[in-house]
């Protein structure tokens, strides 16, 4: 018998079984029992999060013999069909391959004849973005007046690289990337089914590593599974999947900490030896810098961060150590090396490294800053006295002078407005995060000054979907007002007095 992958055996087959999209399910559930089902419904998120599964349940409901229900029998021959890929009624394309205007033409011709047997007929187009400008413009005409028997579902990843005109004809559903503990509850249950029983830990760095995609979860676990002998274990994991365990990181972070460059190079060899790519150890370092600013800033009360007990007093030692502002400041530091791999990617290992080495220099060069603040405005004492501890605060980068500047909350509010934005669109999120040079949190909005983005960028952010999905983020306040910053740096107080006084130059690959 052919062996089927997780990501198959136990892919969703009703609305009870996604996870994680209960926003979505919710609002399919009342289109079909109120009978109000438009004709066109375009499905946003990252990859692995239930799009395609929820197009077919979808149209399960539609045509079950029982329907349109909102739970489909499974047995009957249009649900089985449905499931199989084999309704004549129900036709899935994958936009990549079948991408040119000729392909969308046979489509248009097809539309108008009737069902063969089911109630409606479905059209689901995968990776809709992936059809070319022609091709879009010969399915606009079938948008504008498509038949009472027809349903078009399409679901992408990149909603920007879709027409405005297509966009607007249809109902648009964001789908979010699952939560930890949505994602590990799934792998438990499937686990359990097939009869293994993993450590838990290895369950919660696969939910972790999968960053809130479930496909992508079920495939790594599947092939862990498939590996190890017996159960499968962190160090399988490493090996498989390239997830480093939470130790390593916590080593990192010490090593920053202490300034330990020896360790720091190191500690990129071996997670590169281990099969990991440079991008790789951006994401997970990220994750894990994440995770302790939450310990440093909630305590106890960390966002999504459950670490086992003996991390636990690590993780609490490192964000007393590190401090919010040395954090913030490392994360800037993460943000903006995927911008410089992503133009220079022969030099990914080096800029890695540089990365981490100016990282582990914070505290030496900022406290330089501040002792010259001090003998600047008189505050040295003679004699050789030595100068006073700098603060942690001393960290963060000076703000420019002519900007007043913004409270610890409205801080902390920003931060997390952009957390939300890259948890629902991480392109659009990443582009903020990496660009951004002064925001503030407003009572009627949110006001942005970010660098001088490409073209592709700046179009995107100017997408009126794009500034509805930011006006609309919950605990947002209202619009967000994006200017870009002019062709000259922005002024950068403590770096220029470092120059000025030891007469250097600023470090850049």
């Amino acid at each position: 018998m052919t062996y089927r992958v997780l990501a198959r055996k136990y892919r969703p087959r009703t609305f009870a079984e996604v996870k994680g999209q209960d926003h979505i399910v919710k609002a399919l559930s009342r289109a079909i029992e109120r009978d109000r089902v438009g004709q066109a419904y375009l499905l946003v998120g990252p990859r692995g999060v239930g799009k395609t599964s929820t197009a077919r349940i979808f149209a399960k409901s539609l045509n079950c013999e029982r329907g349109p229900t909102l739970e489909p029998c499974l047995a009957c021959p249009p649900c089985r069909e449905i499931e199989l890929g084999g309704d004549t009624d129900v036709v899935e394309i994958d936009g990549a391959s079948n991408n040119s205007v000729d392909d969308v033409r046979a489509l248009r011709d097809r539309v108008h004849y009737q069902p063969l047997r089911d109630r409606r007929k479905v059209y689901i187009i995968d990776e809709v973005q992936r059809l070319s400008g022609p091709a879009f413009d010969a399915l606009l005409k079938t948008l504008e007046e498509p038949p009472g028997h027809a349903l078009f579902l399409f679901a992408t990843t990149d909603p920007h690289k879709i027409p405005e005109t297509i966009v607007s004809r249809c109902q648009v559903f964001e789908f979010r990337r699952l939560r930890e503990e949505d994602v590990k509850a799934k792998l438990a249950w499937i686990c359990a089914q097939e009869g293994r029983e993993p450590p838990e830990e290895v369950i919660a760095a696969l939910s972790r590593g999968c960053r809130g995609g479930l496909r992508d979860a079920e495939s790594m676990l599947d092939q862990l599974l498939a590996v190890a002998d017996g159960e499968p274990t962190l160090d399988d994991l490493e090996l498989v999947a390239g997830l480093a365990r939470p130790e390593r990181w916590l080593d990192l972070l010490e090593a920053v900490e202490r300034d330990d460059a020896p360790a720091l190079l190191h500690a990129v060899d071996e997670f590169l030896a281990r099969g990991g790519t440079e991008r790789d150890f951006v994401e997970q370092a990220t994750d894990a810098v994440r995770d302790i600013l939450h310990v440093a800033l909630l305590g106890e009360d960390a966002l999504g961060v459950q670490p086992a007990p003996q991390r636990r007093e690590r993780m609490q030692a490192l964000a007393r150590a590190l401090g919010r502002d040395r954090l913030e400041a490392l994360l800037g530091l993460l943000f903006s090396l995927e911008t410089r791999m992503s133009q220079a990617p022969l030099a990914a290992r080096a800029l890695l490294e540089w990365t981490l080495l100016r990282a582990a220099r914070l505290r030496e060069l900022l406290g330089a800053g501040a002792l010259l603040d001090s003998l600047r405005g008189g505050g040295g004492s003679s004699g050789g006295a030595r100068t006073a501890p700098v603060p942690a605060a001393a960290v963060a980068p000076a703000p420019a002078p002519a900007a007043a500047p913004a409270a610890p909350a409205d801080r902390g509010r920003l931060a997390r407005l952009l957390e939300e934005v890259g948890k629902s669109r991480p392109t659009l999120g990443a582009v903020l995060r990496s660009n951004l040079v002064e925001g503030q949190v407003e009572e009627r909005g949110v006001r942005l000054t970010l660098r001088p983005l490409e073209a592709r960028d700046r179009s995107m952010l100017e997408d009126p979907v794009e500034r509805a999905f930011l006006r609309d983020l919950p605990g947002s306040p209202g619009e967000w007002s994006i200017a870009y910053a002019g062709a000259e740096r922005r002024s950068d107080g403590v770096g220029e007095r470092l120059r000025e006084f030891f007469g250097g130059v600023e470090e850049s690959p």
